[in-house]
């Protein structure tokens, strides 16, 4: 009963960090704020969670569950595009909930945390692990690839700067999706060994989709001149106008 107790707890506390995150728009909350809005006491939440990092990591796990737990079946019959379909199906995710996935990652990105943070990248390499296996598995990439794991720590690497740039405003979402894409496919597409010919032509596919424009050097600014910062900070709140400027 204790345990179901506190695990409904901790569920309140996730759903409340989840819905305050939305409305705010930003992390600038208390723990205070926390247990109110999830009917619990204070000492609650740090007893559950610690600091505001372990807040944030726990919502992140949660909300990454379904890729990181189970087997996931690819509907592409070229194993070499499965990392595309993987990509794209993260990216599908962190863009249902836009405001709550930047904020989640700014943490992340911003953070030097030893506590929380390798676990989540050790989850993280298995899911880009996973994401190849079968083309390994049918000798369309070497074995070797896997087996130190340069290709899945590569693709994670290239996805983790394509949602940098998304998450400070540098990339819409039309362009994070198609930047997370052609990285993607160009890293697979790298390592084969085999027969890539359906790889290339998606690939060449998805690069008429990459952004014509980079707007994080139009905020290249010399010394003494106004920053063009609150563009960007609207573009991250999905200001229609702002995104647009971008394409």
């Amino acid at each position: 009963m204790a345990n179901k107790k506190t695990t409904e707890r901790f569920d309140r506390i996730l759903i409340a960090v989840r819905s305050i995150l939305r409305e705010r728009g930003d992390i600038n909350f208390t723990m205070k704020d926390v247990s109110v809005r999830a009917g619990v006491a204070p000492a609650t939440v740090f007893n559950l969670l610690g600091n505001k990092d372990g807040l944030f990591y726990a919502l992140l796990s949660q909300l990454l569950d379904d890729l990181f737990i189970g087997v996931r079946q690819y509907k592409a019959t070229d194993p070499l595009q499965h990392c595309i379909e993987a990509t794209d199906y993260v990216v599908e995710l962190f863009l249902s909930d836009p405001i709550v996935f930047r904020e989640l990652f700014l943490v992340f990105l911003g953070t030097r945390d030893e506590l929380h943070r390798p676990w989540f990248m050790h989850r993280s390499l298995s899911f880009w692990r996973h994401s190849v296996s079968n083309a390994v598995g049918q000798g369309l990439v070497p074995v070797v690839e896997l087996e130190d794991d340069a290709l899945p720590r590569t693709l994670m690497l290239m996805f983790i700067g394509s949602v940098d740039l998304w998450v400070h405003g540098d990339l819409n979402d039309q362009g994070f999706r198609a930047q997370a894409l052609y990285g993607s496919a160009l890293v697979v597409l790298g390592a084969a060994s085999g027969d890539a010919g359906g790889l290339r032509k998606r690939l060449a596919e998805i690069r008429q989709t990459l952004p014509r424009h980079h707007t994080f050097l139009r905020h290249l600014v010399p010394a003494g001149t106004k920053s063009r910062r609150p563009e960007r900070v609207a573009v991250r709140h999905n200001d229609p106008n702002a995104a647009a400027r971008q394409s």
